[in-house]
């Protein structure tokens, strides 16, 4: 895995962190869930030698939109896409590319819901339909990615308040170069009546001839201020703490959160 294939593993549009609370379970039909996040980051590069190596790094700004929808009970269908502004500056020189990133397509089926938590499947594809996928540093994948994805999500309570618990897991064996297997993990906690935070944790294995080809791990936190009962606003930092053949990202990101609820009548799986 290059420094610069690393990048593109890290704008596309995958699930926005900010969304992670809605994202392991379908909407009630006719309902609806949207985050926009902006983001600022740095993967300074840990390998390269020779004159302003210790500058080298891929600088990112961007923005990124998820979101969900409830077609019908137990389903939903949603979209990802994202706008960013890559600067990889490397011995001295910087190349830029802004645009936007891949077009994610996605379906959520939920399997079963009970007292132990509400399980999804996800099948989605990220599309490079917005950028050329021959500039550097490239804007997402170079070619259609594919992933199925499995979620789970419950509610839980302590310390007196409500929390939840999410954790999914996804294979990307329809996509070139490396076949990736992505797995993450959400605890949040009510900390007031209007005062969500999060612990989240972001990884990636990737494999080649059975050998694991590039690693990352990123931890997280983030808090969300309900401004009301259809918008929250979320800011959190993330970085990168552990891999193989991959930067440590440090990026600080700020967020909306946006929800509609359905209309009256319509019952679907929600967090308890």
């Amino acid at each position: 895995m290059t420094y610069r294939l690393l990048v593109a593993l890290c704008v596309a549009p995958c699930l926005l962190p900010s969304a992670a609370l809605q994202a392991q379970w379908t909407v009630k039909p006719g309902g609806w869930f949207m985050s926009h996040g902006f983001n600022t980051g740095r993967f300074p590069d840990r390998f390269s030698s020779g004159p302003f190596a210790t500058e080298n790094a891929l600088e990112k700004r961007d923005w990124g939109m998820y979101f969900i929808y409830g077609w019908k009970e137990g389903l939903s269908v949603g979209l990802g896409q994202g706008f960013a502004r890559l600067e990889d500056k490397r011995n001295g020189q910087s190349t830029t590319t802004t645009g936007f990133g891949a077009t994610g397509l996605f379906v959520m089926k939920r399997l079963a819901q009970g007292k132990g938590g509400i399980l999804s499947i996800q099948p989605r594809v990220d599309l490079p339909l917005l950028y050329d996928t021959e500039a550097r540093p490239v804007l997402g994948p170079v070619s259609t990615d594919a992933e199925i994805r499995l979620l789970y999500g419950n509610g839980f309570g302590a310390l007196g308040t409500r929390g939840f618990v999410s954790a999914s897991a996804g294979a990307a064996a329809w996509r070139r170069g490396a076949d990736e297997i992505r797995y993450d993990l959400t605890v949040g906690l009510n900390a007031g009546p209007r005062l969500l935070l999060m612990a989240q944790a972001f990884n990636v294995a990737a494999f080649e001839a059975g050998d694991l080809a590039y690693s990352a791990t990123k931890i997280g936190g983030s808090a969300v201020w309900r401004v009301s009962k259809g918008v929250g606003i979320q800011a959190g930092y993330f970085g990168g703490v552990s891999g193989k053949n991959t930067a440590r990202e440090r990026t600080a990101s700020v967020g909306i959160w946006l929800n509609r609820e359905a209309p009256v009548g319509a019952t679907a799986a929600g967090p308890r």
